[in-house]
């Protein structure tokens, strides 16, 4: 039987692991890509830029989307993997379940269903702007999952990023609040920024 720091370091190790093969799908599905089209598009860097901040912006309004209407919805599949995640606060397993990305399969996955939509739109509107979108969404996607993993682990916040903790960890504590990780950007627009004088309910759903 192992005990609670051995756990704890095993759940560690697989957390690290999960994170690191995310990073490397996230790259090869959404960086590469963006650097490739850049080059056969002959993309302008002013293009290029104005791609980039849509894609930082919609991976800012996807994470809030899928948290929220996805991962927060009673009773689906989606839901029971990230009540894991919030059931598990603290516990030696912890680690494990920290990863925003379930699996490098669903990142694939994610790139795949919204990069299809962004090329289609591009080439019939001759934008030119979707390399600077695929390298925003992974920056954003890599930034989030890292950020996440050093709010929970307690590792070191970059400088401006010291109210991400607090701010992440009271959605644990009311969690029909505060989707978005440590940009509160969709959270603002939509009205969850702020926590309920009465929270509706609380537990780890």
């Amino acid at each position: 039987m192992p005990t609670p720091s051995e756990v704890r370091e095993i759940a560690s190790e697989r957390g690290r692991s999960k994170k690191r093969k995310n990073a490397i799908v996230a790259l090869l599905s959404g960086a590469l890509p963006g650097v490739v089209l850049s080059f056969c598009l002959l993309v302008s860097w002013e293009r290029w830029l104005i791609g980039l901040v849509i894609g930082l912006i919609w991976g800012n309004a996807f994470e809030y989307a899928y948290h929220r209407w996805m991962l927060h919805r009673k009773k689906s599949s989606f839901a029971r993997g990230h009540l894991q995640h919030h059931s598990t606060i603290g516990a030696p397993e912890e680690a494990e379940h920290v990863t925003l990305g379930r699996s490098p399969f669903h990142i694939a996955l994610l790139f795949a269903s919204n990069g299809g939509l962004v090329i289609v739109v591009d080439l019939m509107l001759g934008l030119r702007l979707m390399p600077g979108i695929f390298v925003g969404w992974t920056v954003y996607l890599m930034a989030a999952e890292e950020i996440h993993w050093r709010i929970h682990m307690e590792g070191w916040l970059p400088w401006g990023l010291g109210f991400a903790r607090a701010y992440h960890m009271s959605h644990h504590d009311t969690p029909n609040t505060r989707y978005n990780v440590f940009l509160p950007l969709f959270d603002f627009l939509l009205g969850n920024s702020r926590l309920p004088t009465k929270p509706r309910y609380r537990g780890t759903s």
